[in-house]
Order: structure tokens, then sequence, then C-alpha cells
């Protein structure tokens, strides 16, 4: 039987299935995240003049993304996230193809650089499918680029087509956002490396690379002068170069600065990054997903060794070219790092700060791949080693990526069903309504995406020059102001061409921790007694006003399927969200038979403010056994006994006489212990 052989044909598949994964086999379970919300709520709601009027605050051009992919994708997260991960794997196949074209006589050895970028543990936001397809659109035309400029020289028939298209995606690459510019830098390098294959001769080489980077030239300088002279955006522009303002202030304190984000990011890509995959925590073998994700990466492994060992070698004919290809790459891989971070570290941000630092580290896992690359070439001239590490650092970079997806996964569930709860409590919020809580709600989005899933929630007068609803974080300043909240203060927040105007007065309180095992809370002022409560919640709850929420929505479609996915199951939070309307409303009928349907389904709580409605409506027809029933499941211990000392105080005092009633209030305060 013949040994099988791939031929390089194949290398785009082994790409797709190593993308896949790294970061699709969670797809069906992930959702909106972060800056996904404000371009699904333009879509939905303004189309192309709110994409326009959004971008003009820091990337204008860049709109055009989103313009000729929002209509055709829609509102789905999933098609978000299948198109997001093509893009990536296509951005990987042109950095695959512009490399083989630099050296053609080791298109095995760029085979493992497209690997090691495609897999790449740097960049960790691959699950904000919306918001980063317009990066991977971005760096799919730099590449698109690159490799139509290098094809352009080796064949000259076809010159000014390629170079057509080199030059058109060169400039759109660059209007779209400033991620990749830096890269545009390394283009006489891949001329010279790609001229120096025909003509040795330096003076020709010199002439050849500076005819041939001209016209990219102008494009850059254009660019950079538009940019910095000609552009105005609609704010401050977010994107400052900083650290030449602070090197011409005092520049010995920047230049040091300067210096040491060099050497972190540089550790950080080369190094930390890719350790950071190995974590002895994670294993745990009575987990289900830590299993899968270790099948996954084993899978990764086998597949990724088997291809590689069996993969064809270059040409004959090409072998004794470029010798010095090594030490090119080296140099490359290198310099393209340090460019690729360049604009980051202009703007003096990086890589290894804050949750989202790691987008900064996109441009350069480009030159991160070739160095590591032609490092391993230098250790060893052996095959077997070098596949075998390469190997084994695709199945950890996999089983890193799953655990990190599966984090994304859980904010999603969560979002889930907090949206879905919410809009089972409040099946309407009257428009110009501020939403508080003590801090941000869920991890990977943030207070300004957390405002968009509100306002996607519900139907939005048309017409409307504001947001219907605003999310705020107390804890994020608001708290400095609690005074004027509570006398009634004007709120007018904006966020980009997003604004709201409403009064504090006006406003709902929720309280949401699902690590708590607990369902949405949606408070009023006589929730004040409850311990559970933040001190901040509990600050802001005098100006919570039930009076916000309406029964019935004012038009079908909502919450919309295709945003927010279909309809939880009816399990215990859905009751009790349902309950706590009625109980707003005083349909006690309604809570009862609610209650009477969660004891069917074996629904119970522990905890007081979720069996409050329940209690509250036995008592009040009379289902006295029912009352005490649930008041039992409560805990003695952790609870605070004097509330349901009190409500049943109350109850009893409120409520018609009855031998019945008596026994149980009797029973349910000796319970509990209640003083008389």
């Amino acid at each position: 039987m013949a040994r099988i052989k791939f031929r390089f044909r194949s290398v785009p598949l082994l790409l797709l299935i190593l993308c896949l994964l790294g970061f699709g086999l969670l797809i069906p379970a992930l959702g909106l995240y972060w800056d996904d919300w404000p371009v699904i709520l333009m879509s939905r709601l303004q189309g192309a003049r709110g994409f326009w009027q959004f971008y003009q605050y820091d990337r204008p051009i860049s709109a055009w993304t989103y313009i000729l992919t929002a209509p055709v994708l829609g509102s789905r997260p999933l098609v978000w996230h299948i198109f997001s991960l093509l893009l990536r794997w296509a951005t990987v196949l042109g950095m695959w193809w512009s490399v083989c074209q630099l050296w053609p006589a080791h298109r095995r050895e760029a085979t493992w650089m497209a690997i090691l970028f495609a897999i790449s543990p740097s960049f960790l936001q691959q699950p904000v499918a919306v918001a980063f397809s317009q990066h991977w659109i971005t760096y799919g035309l730099y590449f698109l680029s690159i490799g139509c400029m290098l094809q352009a020289i080796k064949t000259p028939r076809w010159f000014w087509p390629l170079s057509l298209a080199a030059w058109f995606s060169c400039g759109l690459q660059l209007l779209t956002m400033e991620y990749f510019i830096g890269l545009e830098m390394l283009r006489p390098v891949f001329l010279w490396i790609m001229i120096g294959q025909r003509d040795r001769d330096t003076r020709n080489r010199v002439l050849a690379v500076l005819k041939a980077w001209a016209p990219y030239v102008v494009i850059l300088i254009a660019f950079v002068i538009w940019r910095v002279f000609f552009l105005e955006l609609a704010g401050k522009d977010p994107n400052r170069p900083d650290l030449i303002y602070n090197l011409s202030t005092q520049p010995l304190a920047a230049l040091l600065g300067f210096v040491q984000t060099i050497l972190q990011d540089y550790l950080h890509i080369l190094a930390a990054a890719w350790a950071q995959t190995i974590d002895p925590a994670q294993i745990d073998l009575t987990s289900g997903f830590f299993l899968f994700s270790l099948a996954a990466a084993l899978l990764g492994i086998t597949m990724t060794a088997f291809y590689l060992l069996r993969l064809e070698p270059a040409t004959p004919s090409l072998d004794n070219q470029d010798k010095n290809w090594n030490k090119q790459a080296v140099i490359l891989g290198l310099i393209a790092i340090f460019l690729g971070f360049l604009p980051a570290w202009i703007t003096e941000r990086q890589a290894i700060e804050g949750l989202y630092g790691s987008r900064f580290s996109l441009a350069a896992m480009f030159g991160m791949s070739i160095f590591l690359v032609a490092i391993l070439e230098w250790f060893t001239p052996k095959m077997l080693p070098k596949v075998i590490l390469i190997s084994v650092l695709v199945g950890f970079a996999i089983l890193f990526h799953l655990d990190n997806t599966n984090d994304y996964r859980w904010s999603w569930i969560n979002q889930r069903r907090f949206y879905w709860q919410l809009n089972w409590r409040a099946p309407y919020i009257m428009p110009d309504t501020a939403i508080l809580s003590d801090g941000e709600l869920f991890p990977f989005v943030g207070i300004y995406s957390t405002t968009t899933g509100l306002n996607l929630l519900y139907p939005q007068p048309p017409e409307a020059d504001s947001l219907s609803y605003w999310f705020y974080s107390v804890g994020r300043g608001l708290y400095r102001q609690i005074p004027q909240l509570i006398s009634g203060m004007k709120l007018k927040p904006t966020f980009r061409t997003f604004k709201f105007t409403g009064t504090s007065s006006d406003s709902l309180v929720i309280y949401y921790e699902p690590s708590e095992g607990r369902c949405l809370w949606v408070l009023s002022p006589k929730d004040s007694n409850l311990r559970d409560l933040p001190d901040l919640t509990l600050s802001v709850l005098p100006i919570s006003n039930l009076d916000r929420i309406l029964p019935q929505p004012p038009q079908e479609g909502y919450p919309p399927g295709d945003v927010f996915g279909d309809e939880l199951d009816h399990i215990w939070c859905f009751y009790f969200q349902k309950a706590d309307l009625a109980r707003q409303f005083g349909n006690w009928q309604e809570i009862a038979r609610l209650g009477d349907e969660a004891s069917q389904k074996g629904y119970k709580t522990d905890h007081y403010r979720e069996a409050l409605p329940f209690i509250e409506a036995y008592a009040h027809t009379g289902n006295w056994p029912e009352a005490h029933k649930w008041t039992m499941y409560l805990k003695p211990i952790g609870s605070n006994p004097e509330l349901v000392c009190n409500l049943w105080r109350e109850l009893s005092n409120t409520t018609p006489s009855d031998p019945e009633k008596d026994q149980k209030v009797a029973s349910a305060l000796e319970h509990f212990n209640c003083l008389p």
C-alpha cells in the first residue's frame, strides 16, 4: 500500500479544519458581545445612515463593511459567527499565499507559519464576531494586496490587473481601519526578497524595489495626509498619537515607557501567549466540557502531525534557491512584530493591558508566526521534532481557545436568561426609562452594549431621535450623584450617535447575579429590607418606579427571535417573573395559578424574595396550606427570619379571619422563632 502524500493544494483544507477545531465547535452556542450589540441595533433600526454617522467618531470609511454585510447577514448571531470564522480562514489563506511566494522553495515551512498564525493564542476575541468581522476583512485585504503585488512581479503578463487589485485593496484597507497601517511599511522588505530571486545585483535590486513600491508609498502618504490634516471626526479622536506628543514634551520618560512596552509585548506574543495555553489547573477529568476539549485538542495534534509528515516537499528544482531564507525570515518576523504593534504603541496601548487588549496583537501575529518557525529551523534540521512541537502547540492552543470560548458561551447564556426574564417580568417598559444596577451585568459586554441590547428587546417609537432605554452601572461614577438621583435629576447620556433623555424618577432598579442561582429581580422601594442587595443598589431603590412597566406589549414580534433566540423554557424563573408581574397589579388568582403549575413541575425556592409573591397570593386567596408550604421551603438560617415574621404578621392582620389561617400563622411564626 502506497504511503499517503498530501499536495500543497490541500493546505487550505487543513487550515479550515484547524480553524473549526479552535473556534468553530461552540459557534451554535455563541451570541452577541461588546460592540456586536450597537452594530445589530443600527442594522435593525437605522441602516446605512446609522452606520455612516456612528463611525464618524473614529473611522468614517469603515462603515462600508457593515453597509454591505449587515443587510445580507441579518441579526442572527450564528450567521455572523460563521462569517467571521470564514473571514479568519480567508485571511490565513492570504498570509499563506503571500509567504509561499516569498520563499517558493520553502512552502512546507510557509505552511507551518500559516498554522501558527491561524491558531495563535494571542488574540482572544474571535467570539466577538460582528465587531471583529471588520478587522478580519481589513486584514484579509492587506494580504490580498501583498499577494497580488508579489504575483504581479512573478507573472508580468498579468501585471496590470494584479497591480490594480493590489493598489485598490491597499487603499481600501488603510481607509477602513488603522490597525494594519504598520504592516504597510513591510512592502519594501517583501519586494527586496521577491526581486532578489531574479536579480542579485544590488543597484538593480534597489531601483526595482523603489519602482515597484512607489505606487504604494503614494497611497500610504495620501492616506496619512488625509487622516492627519483633513479628516474631521464627530468627536475627540480616540486614536490620537499620544506617544509622539509625549516624546516631544517629556522625551526621557516617554522613551523609557516605549522601550518597556516593546519588551513586554514582544515577550507576550512570542512566549507568554503560548505559555498561557498550558494550565494544569484546567485539567478536570470529571468535566464533560474538558473531556470534549481534550478530544478536540488530541484530534488537532494527531491530524496536524500526520498531515505535516506526509506533506509533499518543495519542488526539487527550487531546492537550491533562497539559501538565505532562514535569515530573511528571522529579520522579517522581528520587523513585522514591531510594525504590527506600532499603531497601538503610538496611541499608548498594548496587548497585555485590559480585557480587550489582545486585539492589538492581531497585526503582530503575522510576524510571530514567521519568527517562531525560522527560529525552530535554526534549532534543528530534523523534520520530526519540528512537526511534533508545532502539533503540540496546535493542541494546546485548541484547548485554550475552547476554554476561552466557553467563557463567552456562559456570558451569552446569562445574557439570554436576563433578557427573557426581563421581558417576562416587564412585557413593555415605557420609553425614556433608565435601568440601574450596582455594576455591569455580564463579562465581555459593557454598559453601552447592554443599553443597545435593552433597546432591541422592546419596540422603538418610529423615527425616534434618541434611544428609549439606557443602562446605568451605579458603580461607574453615578454613585457620586445619588442625592441628586433621589431628588430627581435630568439624565442625558450619549454614546457616539446614541443618546437618551429622561429623569431619574423614571427608573427601574434591578439586581441580577446568576452565579448565586437567583433570578433577575426588578426591585421597588419596598425591597429595602433585603439583606442580599449590595449597598449601591439599596441606595438607589427609592427611585425604582414600577409604574414604568406595562402588562402588555404594544406590538407582536418582541423580543426578536433572530437576536435573542427562541423563548427559553418555562422553568422556575419564568414562574417567578410572571408572578412578580401579577403581584405588581394585585392579580392574586393568577399568581396562585402560576404557583400551582410550578409545584406540579417540581419547582420551588428557598429565597424569601422569590417566594414572596406566591405566599401573599395563596394567603389572599384563602389557600393557607399552600402559603404555609411555600414558607416552609425557606431557609431559617441564611434568609432573614425577621422578613418572614413581618410578612406573616401582616398577612394575619390584612386577611379575613379563618381558623385554618390562625393555625398556619402560628405554625409559621413558631418555625421562624418570631418574637411575640
